[in-house]
């Protein structure tokens, strides 16, 4: 096992599946303690079962981060595991693929609560201790669609990623002054169980994304980790592309 990361704690949200999952994986196989939580019980604790099973250390949580009344209690829960919270990966998020004309008030607030206001306050609540330990990475994942608007996805779903990636300068900046670094990834079209739905999902890659092949929840996770870790110590209020080169 790597020692990047030994000694860490790191919290992942939506860690049950796709790039939380993945995430969880690669950060704990570079000798990080993962608190794996998710709105599924049952996918959390698959996931840390498989980690613990290759030698790693992690804990399942279960945790909606949109309910906001109890962030406070699950971020304390949290980091009763180990005793406090080194990385703080925002992964949990949906997605959406209504036409503008289809989009409803009510879609509308269930995109934002879960994809932008959660990630505030679940960060927010996390920030508190590392301002009081004097260091944090903090990790959001944004999306391709905040760059260049929603194709696949609705406009929804880009707007509450860009609004990520504003929140991340946000933190970015008020975290500079206790070591504190925050950072966003955006993904391109990664095949993970929420995207097999989505319309792009049944092209040929090979026919529009430049590196010829779709992105896989591993390639995400590897950029969080170089966020996540002592290589980007002065590097904050990033974004890093994930796309296989879509975007250009």
């Amino acid at each position: 096992m790597n020692t990047l990361l030994q000694e860490k704690t790191a919290l992942v949200t939506g860690a049950g599946r796709g790039i939380g999952a993945a995430t969880a994986r690669v950060l704990a196989q570079h000798g990080a303690r993962v608190i794996v939580s998710d709105l599924d019980p049952v996918t959390a604790q698959a996931t840390a079962q498989e980690i613990c099973a290759r030698g790693g250390a992690a804990r399942a949580l279960e945790w909606n981060v949109a309910d906001f009344p109890r962030i406070p209690e699950k971020v304390a829960q949290a980091a009763s595991f180990w005793g406090r919270i080194d990385i703080l990966v925002n992964a949990a998020g949906i997605t959406g693929t209504a036409a503008i004309e289809d989009i409803t008030p009510e879609g509308w607030d269930r995109m934002m609560n879960i994809d932008l206001k959660a990630l505030f306050f679940c960060t927010q609540a996390v920030f508190t201790r590392m301002k009081a330990q004097n260091y944090g990475k903090i990790v959001n994942i944004s999306s391709l669609a905040a760059l260049r608007g929603g194709r696949s996805s609705d406009a929804s779903y880009a707007a509450a990623k860009a609004g990520v990636l504003n929140l991340t300068k946000c933190f970015a900046l008020q975290g500079a002054p206790f070591q504190i670094t925050a950072n966003a990834v955006c993904p391109g079209n990664i095949l993970t169980p929420m995207a097999r739905d989505l319309s792009w999902s049944q092209k040929d890659p090979k026919s529009y994304i430049p590196l010829g092949r779709y992105g896989e929840a591993q390639d995400v996770a590897n950029a969080v980790l170089f966020y996540a870790s002592s290589l980007s110590d002065y590097v904050t209020g990033d974004a890093m592309n994930v796309n296989g080169g879509l975007y250009m």
